[in-house]
């Protein structure tokens, strides 16, 4: 459950998100590289469950793993996997977090907005791991 570990790291770093404004900008970066993280741990968990043993995880190499194998149940999780990342990724209010604005600066100001912000993205990931491991 590596990517339970993850959000667990990400609520950590949420948590002392403000606290220091000197830090405020590497603790948000630091945030966004482990909400991207979990993606990527909830693919390699799945990997091992499916038993297809890929050295390197990358979405495409699932894909054709799941295709060439013809595992139903990893396809299933794929489709529904890529659905769900696509819907997080593209939702207007987190696009600040994963276009790379966070290295550019965020105007200390809102940092009670983007705490907020970064409050909902996890709580969308948080749904969308445990959602897969009651139903993959």
């Amino acid at each position: 459950m590596t990517a339970i570990r993850k959000i667990t790291e990400a609520e950590a770093i949420l948590n002392r998100l403000g606290a220091s404004p000197k830090e405020f900008q590497s603790d948000l970066n630091l945030f966004v590289k482990t909400i991207q993280e979990i993606f990527t741990n909830l693919l390699e968990e799945y990997n091992t469950k499916f038993d297809f043993k890929l050295k390197h995880m990358s979405l495409g190499k699932f894909k054709k793993s799941a295709r060439n194998l013809g595992r139903l149940d990893a396809i299933n999780f794929l489709i529904w996997y890529e659905k769900e990342y696509r819907k997080i990724k593209d939702d207007t209010m987190f696009d600040f977090l994963f276009e790379n604005n966070t290295e550019q600066g965020i105007v200390l100001e809102k940092n009670k907005d983007i705490k907020r912000t970064c409050s909902l993205l996890l709580d969308r990931i948080r749904q969308m791991t445990y959602y897969a491991y009651e139903n993959f």
